[in-house]
């Protein structure tokens, strides 16, 4: 089956990827997947048949019969009518440059979070920080978890994500788009609205119940899209400090944040 476009969702983890995910799985319109690329069913899919035009096509098609728990999550049964596949990946961001490159790829949305705010909830999440570990020792290059060349945990692979990013989207910048998670939570109806009109979406009621509910219920669970408070920063104070005097990732922040205000319709302000 042909579909009419066909979307990439990139961040790095604890960056709003799957709020982001879910905002758009309940548009009727489209398919979502779940992290194929790091599931059995689909691991290793660019690495074995190459990135081109015919691998893409074959994991398109692959992915509207994914039959692996992981990859639908809760999303069973298939939407019937769909015209929009969209998928999302925390890792594997070294393949967004090759993925752009390709027409059969219409859109990749890259979502973005400020530094502290992801590490303070990767800090927070037990799946993701294990017991034991010592932050000060992972917050930067995060090595309990980057194990592998795909992974982009802490600052500095942030910051390396980001610079891959924002220099895609000078390359690419009708086909990359910029999304902030800190403008998607100030104003989730503006930013989600200018979001589907740019992906060739119509923003319905499911979707404007899905926001209300999002972001007026709030769960404690660490992986729970349903949040209506903020995440207490817990992250040492000499970390937070570090980080912000960061001159690079200041940089890149509000060049990100100001590219993405402008495709919502939104103002944006550099901080001080």
């Amino acid at each position: 089956m042909s579909y009419l476009h066909h979307t990439a969702v990139f961040g790095c983890p604890r960056s709003g990827t799957t709020w982001l995910g879910q905002i758009l799985n309940s548009a009727p319109g489209v398919q979502f997947r779940y992290q194929p690329l790091f599931s059995y069913e689909f691991k290793d899919w660019f690495g074995t048949s190459g990135v081109n035009e015919a691998s893409l096509a074959e994991f398109q098609t692959a992915l509207m019969a994914a039959q692996s728990d992981f990859v639908l999550q809760h999303l069973r049964p298939a939407k019937t009518a769909a015209t929009h596949l969209v998928w999302k990946e925390v890792r594997y961001h070294q393949l967004m440059a090759e993925l752009l490159a390709l027409q059969g790829l219409h859109y990749l949305v890259y979502i973005f979070r400020p530094p502290v705010e992801v590490l303070n909830s990767w800090y927070q999440a037990p799946k993701e920080f294990r017991a034991g570990q010592d932050i000060h020792r992972e917050w930067l290059h995060a090595p309990s978890k980057n194990t592998e060349p795909c992974e982009y945990n802490g600052f500095a692979k942030w910051k390396e994500s980001m610079r891959m990013a924002l220099g895609l989207q000078v390359r690419h910048p009708q086909k990359l788009l910029m999304l902030s998670y800190e403008q998607l939570c100030a104003d989730p109806l503006r930013v989600s609205t200018a979001l589907f009109k740019a992906l060739g979406l119509v923003l319905g009621d499911e979707t404007r119940a899905f926001l209300q509910a999002s972001t007026s219920r709030h769960d404690t669970d660490a992986y729970s899209v349903f949040k209506s408070q903020r995440t207490a920063l817990t992250l040492p104070v000499d970390i937070v400090r570090q980080i912000a005097v960061d001159a690079e990732a200041n940089e890149l922040l509000a060049r990100a944040e100001a590219l993405a205000a402008k495709a919502s319709g939104l103002e944006f302000t550099a901080a001080q």
